[in-house]
């Protein structure tokens, strides 16, 4: 009988997780700012995952002398927080920095990939950089060849997830 409740207490523990996670990334999407970033896309496949495309951001290679950051050197791995700021269509860096930054400014989390102090090269990862799309609709994507913009959720928290896709100005629909 005891080994009955610790088999449904862990079952019931891995649902909660899976709730919690499919939560975090609904709750970015239906609560956070939405924002336009230009991209570029590119058509790969996965064996297991199907067709995704991958997504490059103006605002994945910063150059930190042109961008204000609150430090000279970065840690690969380490947590930033990039300030984004309305400029026109779309929103672009403004500044980087190690902390969330508190006054009310719109700020998205990322990890740096690679840092070179030299040609002071930032490069970083917001974990939106793959968008899966149904099988067979990614070489459609790529075939547009069009511009392509992203809509990004971003939280308060800075946590970001890829909302639309846009192709020449019109919203992409899969069927």
């Amino acid at each position: 009988m005891r080994h009955r409740y610790k088999f449904i207490l862990v079952v019931v523990l891995q649902i909660v997780i899976l709730l919690v996670m499919i939560g975090m990334k609904w709750s970015t999407l239906a609560f956070g700012t939405k924002i336009l970033l230009k991209t570029a896309p590119v058509d790969p496949w996965d064996l297991f995952r199907g067709d995704y495309v991958i997504l490059n951001y103006e605002i994945t290679n910063l150059n930190l002398d042109a961008i204000p950051a609150d430090k000279d050197e970065y840690r690969n791995n380490e947590t930033i927080y990039v300030t984004l700021k309305k400029q026109g269509k779309y929103w672009n860096a403004v500044s980087v920095s190690s902390k969330r930054p508190d006054d009310g400014s719109l700020a998205i989390k990322g990890i740096v990939r690679y840092h070179f102090r030299p040609d002071a090269n930032l490069q970083v990862d917001y974990g939106i950089h793959s968008y899966y799309v149904p099988q067979h609709e990614g070489r459609r994507i790529e075939d547009a060849r069009g511009s392509m913009d992203v809509e990004i959720s971003v939280d308060k928290w800075g946590n970001a997830a890829v909302s639309k896709l846009f192709i020449d100005g019109k919203e992409v629909e899969f069927q």
